[in-house]
């Protein structure tokens, strides 16, 4: 019995932070629609603020948790409202995600940019070693005052949001904004005021628990993640449910603690220790199963139209051609180590490729990418041991089945929901299931003792597989050169079949589900069978792409294929355009081969860093960098054939004169980056030349007098129109001339504006 009262009390203690950062969470969500990932980030802040000020600079404990509670998390929370959160209204779901997990990773390389995470670093807690007893236990004062803070927030914001006007704006405003906003009320007050106080209370949260664990970044933002499952309990409206859902989380996760973890003798101990790491996510993957069925209702309108543009045959065919030239063109030029970390290039690619169909077409929410990838690599380890390379094809069709399966639960769910169950599936496979010790996997007669099927499994071998490289057709694979190439072959085809997919009947039928789910419903489609589709083909891609990864990698750990990991995938395959079949490409690149890295180890953090800058600027640019920048910069050059010409012989010959070792590599990746900054800016500039001497030869053929340019108002700021842009087709008649003028300066091609 003793033992069942310190338990309880142990996930009480446990239950008060997590209703702590879960009602903080829920205040967030519920007052400005975002649901915000980089919440566990904001604690882990605040973990460590509260440790360099009282460990590093010695300051009184007291006083340091004041700073914490006053100044850090109200800033924190005004800082990101007004910076990011302000210019998220009207995205869309993903693009929302996509800036708050940006902003998750930046804050975490930020924290060990700042603080080296090889440095152990220890918080005493606020009053250490004093306690009292109570039913026959030891308990901390520190505990007590866990609790008592937690009541004391509980309370608060139950009164800010009933009792003060504050609080009442805040509900109101997510009732109905437009008629708050006549009545007088700020948005951008209220929204400031949410957030500071969401902040807060995850500052708070992470001041709170670091004498408990270890302060890391990565580690401590997940840890607080966890709080996650009891603010779906309250389904991220209700304050008491949610700390009902905390209290839930606290015992569950002390009572297998105590019973489960701390207990070597019982049956399966060893299989069972991991499982309590995972506590807390199958709390939420159970608590989202208990969710009634997502409503259909109409789109909320957005600010920003998303842009999908099919992709051509022409034109992938154009680009698989390049990618497989380009690859085999260079692969002499690195040196064994940086050639060695490019081969890991295409199996990125291909695991951010799979996020192309089921977020980018389907609108399906999902970040758990590497965990798909990880089956992919564990089955191609175990049926392929000689790298067979029918291997790739195991690895993609265990992976769709998990896929599928996770999918049938979850196909109900509203896309934050089913997000959430995939976080849980991933980190569940992360902390648990790839961490299995090896176990009998026995196929038996019913009723009786015999066997039919045997065999010892041990998912990862030894904490590490052994992944060969693939041997097709007698050709080995096996050096990092040839199997770079491969790679680029199979993500080329891989290019091919997503293009099949995006012009057949169920490619439109994942585009109409994201667009209008009311609609899809409406004209009776059943949105579960594309989801489980959706998942299904992603899963499948991301598995071959595991398999790749894990043969470049050759012997990769559970930690190749991490949550967060995967979570970097995810944000930069949206920031190039997540819509787009070519975003994977630059994925592959960008994160396979961290050259400033490799060059400045100090700069090991640069990686994502960048990321998360690119990423939280995303509510400009929801598109996408490719759909708002790349292409229409790119699309003149194809009607400029000697500037284009004249910039590729450049690059060609940057290529040989390297290739020849003349000139060393920083001189081909120069010139490589001067091609790609110049070329548009160039194409532009001609084009604006090109335009206004037809406007004055167009204007000289009419009869009218040109002279000078400022004799011509208003030819530079309406761009070489008849009239000011606002006018035409209005007020005034829109010409032919008017519509090349307007196609030229909108690089509206004559085809069917259609590219890959």
């Amino acid at each position: 019995m003793s033992e069942f009262v310190g338990f309880t009390i142990t996930g009480l203690v446990t239950a008060s932070i997590y209703a702590i950062v879960a009602c903080g969470l829920t205040l967030t969500y519920a007052t400005t629609g975002i649901f915000n990932w980089a919440h566990g980030a904001f604690a882990a802040i605040g973990a460590f603020t509260y440790w360099q000020m009282t460990q590093g600079w010695g300051w009184n404990p007291v006083l340091a948790l004041g700073i914490c509670v006053v100044v850090i998390g109200p800033g924190i929370g005004v800082i990101v409202e007004a910076g990011i959160m302000r210019r998220l209204d009207g995205t869309s779901e993903i693009t929302r995600m996509a800036v708050t997990l940006a902003l998750l990773i930046g804050i975490v390389a930020g924290l060990n940019w700042i603080w080296d995470p090889r440095t152990s670093k220890i918080v005493k807690p606020l009053v250490d070693g004093r306690a009292v007893h109570l039913f026959g236990q030891r308990l901390p004062v520190y505990d007590l005052i866990v609790m008592a803070i937690a009541v004391v927030v509980g309370l608060a914001l139950r009164h800010l949001l009933y009792r003060q006007r504050a609080g009442v704006e805040m509900r109101a405003i997510v009732d109905d904004r437009n008629l708050i906003i006549l009545n007088g009320v700020s948005p951008v007050r209220t929204a400031q005021l949410s957030w500071g106080i969401g902040a807060t209370t995850a500052v708070l949260a992470g001041v709170l628990i670091a004498p408990k664990t270890s302060v890391a970044a990565a580690s401590l933002s997940l840890l607080v993640m966890n709080a996650f499952a009891a603010a779906v309990v309250g389904r991220l409206r209700s304050l008491p449910l949610t700390v009902l859902g905390a209290v839930i989380l606290g015992l569950s996760t002390a009572y297998a603690q105590g019973y489960i973890g701390s207990r070597p003798d019982i049956p399966g101990s060893r299989y069972l220790i991991g499982l309590v790491n995972v506590v807390p996510v199958i709390v939420l993957f159970i608590a989202l199963q208990f969710l009634p069925h997502e409503r259909l209702r109409a789109s909320k309108s957005q600010q920003a139209r998303e842009i999908s543009t099919a992709p051509t045959w022409r034109g992938v065919t154009i680009l698989a051609v390049i990618i497989v030239l380009a690859t085999i063109a260079l692969t002499p030029l690195p040196a064994a180590g940086d050639l060695h970390n490019l081969t890991r290039v295409w199996g990125i690619a291909l695991i951010a490729l799979s996020l192309v169909p089921l977020l980018g077409w389907a609108g399906r929410l999902a970040v758990c990418p590497f965990a798909f990838a990880a089956v992919g690599a564990v089955i191609t380890a175990h049926l392929a041991p000689q790298g067979q390379i029918w291997g790739l094809l195991l690895a993609g069709l265990a992976a769709a089945a998990v896929g599928a399966l996770l999918s049938f639960p979850g196909a109900r769910l509203s896309p934050l929901y089913l997000a959430l169950a995939t976080a849980a599936f991933a980190v569940a496979c992360d902390n648990w299931v790839f961490r299995l010790p090896p176990f009998d996997l026995v196929i038996r007669i019913p009723f009786t003792d015999v066997d039919i099927y045997r065999q010892q499994v041990h998912i990862f071998q030894g904490g590490a597989l052994t992944v060969h490289r693939p041997v097709f057709g007698g050709i080995d694979l096996s050096s990092d050169r040839a199997f770079l190439i491969f790679g680029a072959v199979v993500f080329a085809l891989a290019l091919f079949a997503l293009t099949a997919l995006r012009r057949s009947t169920l490619g439109l039928r994942m585009l109409a589900l994201k667009d209008s789910p009311i609609g899809y419903a409406t004209v009776g489609l059943d949105k579960r069978v594309t989801t489980v589709a959706a998942f299904a083909i992603s899963a499948g891609i991301a598995g071959v792409g595991g398999a790749l990864l894990g043969g470049a990698i050759e012997r990769p750990s559970p930690d190749a294929f991490g949550f967060f990991g995967g979570l970097s995938v995810l944000v930069v395959v949206v920031i190039f355009g997540v819509a787009s079949i070519g975003s994977p490409i630059a994925a592959g690149v960008f994160l396979a081969a961290p050259v400033l890295a490799n060059v400045f180890p100090s700069l090991a953090q640069s990686t994502p860093t960048l990321t998360a800058l690119a990423g939280v600027g995303l509510g400009n640019n929801p598109n996408g960098a490719i759909a708002s920048d790349l292409r229409p910069s790119w699309s003149g050059l194809t009607r400029q054939h000697a500037l284009l010409g004249g910039g590729t012989a450049v690059v060609v010959a940057s290529y040989f004169t390297t290739l020849a070792e003349v000139t060393s590599n920083w001189f081909f990746v120069a010139a490589c980056i001067a091609y790609v900054v110049i070329m548009p800016n160039a194409s532009r500039a001609l084009s604006k030349r090109a335009l206004s001497k037809r406007t004055i030869a167009d204007r000289t053929s009419d009869g009218q007098q040109t002279g000078p340019l400022q004799a011509e108002p208003g030819l530079v700021a309406n761009h070489g129109l008849s009239a000011s842009p606002e006018n035409l087709a209005l007020t005034l008649p829109l010409s032919q001339k008017d519509l090349a003028t307007l196609d030229e300066l909108l690089g509206i091609g004559s085809g069917d504006g259609r590219d890959a």
